[in-house]
C-alpha cells in the first residue's frame, strides 16, 4: 500500500500562516510515502514567494514532486515572462523537465502545464505527451501510474462550462496508452474525484481523477482550504479529504474506488457496496 499526499495551490505570498504550519503538521502525522504538489506554489513567482515555497518544502520528511502552475510564470515582467517564464521555478523548486518517482508500487509522473503565452490557460505539447509515453514505457507494468499536472484534463462537475488544459484530447489519448490510472492536478480550487469517461466520453479508457483544493492560499473562491491524502492498493483507491477548519486539518469525506474490469467503480467499503460518487 502506497500513500500520496496531493497539495496544491499553496500560493505564497496569499498564503495564512497558522494554516502553513498546521499543513507541515497534519502531513507528518499522516506519513505519506510521496507529497505531489500540483501547481501554483507562489502567488507572483516573486523571489520571497519561492524561497518561502521552498522552505517549506524542506521540512517536508516525504519525497516531493511539484509541478509549476500560472501563478509561477511572472506576470508583469513581459521580457522574464517571455524568456525565462520557469526560472525561478527551477532555481528554488525543481529543475526537472519531467519529475519522476518510482517505487516497487507506484510510479508517478509530473509535466508542466503552465504557458508564459496564457495568462491562466495551460497546455499539453506533443513533446509532453511523447515523454508521457516514454518515461512510463520505462515501467513495469505491475506499477501503478499516477500524472500530475496544474491544469485539469476535466472541468468540476457542478461547472462543466470551466476550460480544462489544452490539447486534452490527444493528450488523453497519450495518457491512457501509457496505462496511467490516477490523474492528479488543481488551478479551480475546488476539490473533487471521478472518473475522466464521465467527461470525455470517447475516452479509451477509465482513469480516476483527483482535483485538490487550495491547501493554504486565502484565495478560496468561497471552498475551505484543504488537501488530499490517496491510499492505493494494488487496484483499490481511496481519497480522503483533509479540510482546514481554522485550528487543524482533519477528515472530511473519503471515497473508495475499485477497478472492477476495465472501469473504477465508487466502492463502499462498509458496506460492500457501490455508492455515487460525491463531490
Amino acid at each position: 500500500m502506497r500513500k500520496i499526499a496531493h497539495i496544491s495551490d499553496l500560493h505564497f505570498g496569499r498564503n495564512d500562516p497558522q494554516a502553513t504550519q498546521a499543513l507541515l503538521d497534519d502531513i507528518a502525522e499522516q506519513q505519506p510515502h510521496l507529497v505531489a504538489v500540483s501547481g501554483d506554489l507562489t502567488q507572483r513567482a516573486h523571489h520571497h514567494e519561492f524561497a518561502a515555497a521552498r522552505e517549506f518544502l524542506a521540512q517536508i520528511a516525504a519525497p516531493v514532486i511539484a509541478v509549476p502552475g500560472n501563478h509561477d510564470v511572472p506576470l508583469y515582467n513581459v521580457a522574464r515572462r517571455a524568456f525565462t517564464p520557469l526560472k525561478r521555478f527551477r532555481h528554488y523548486i525543481s529543475a526537472e523537465p519531467h519529475p519522476f518517482f518510482g517505487d516497487g508500487e507506484v510510479a508517478v509522473l509530473g509535466i508542466n502545464t503552465a504557458r508564459s503565452a496564457t495568462l491562466s490557460n495551460g497546455r499539453i505539447s506533443h513533446e509532453q505527451m511523447a515523454a508521457i509515453g516514454s518515461i512510463f514505457g520505462q515501467v513495469p507494468s505491475a506499477r501503478f501510474r499516477i500524472l500530475i499536472t496544474h491544469h485539469p484534463l476535466m472541468p468540476p462537475p457542478d461547472a462543466p462550462e470551466r476550460d480544462i488544459v489544452g490539447r486534452a484530447d490527444p493528450a488523453l489519448q497519450a495518457i491512457a496508452a501509457a496505462g496511467v490510472e490516477l490523474l492528479l492536478a488543481g488551478h479551480y480550487h475546488q476539490a473533487f474525484t471521478g472518473d475522466i469517461a464521465s467527461y470525455h466520453l470517447a475516452a479509451r479508457r477509465s482513469i480516476l481523477v483527483s482535483q485538490a483544493g487550495t491547501a493554504i492560499s486565502t484565495r478560496r473562491r468561497d471552498e475551505v482550504n484543504s488537501y488530499n491524502v490517496i491510499s492505493i492498493d494494488d487496484r483499490d483507491v481511496s481519497c480522503a479529504r483533509r479540510v482546514w477548519d481554522g485550528g487543524r486539518f482533519s477528515e472530511a469525506m473519503t471515497q473508495h474506488y475499485v477497478l472492477v474490469g476495465h472501469k473504477w467503480l465508487p466502492h463502499d467499503r462498509g458496506h460492500g457496496r457501490k455508492t455515487r460518487t460525491q463531490v
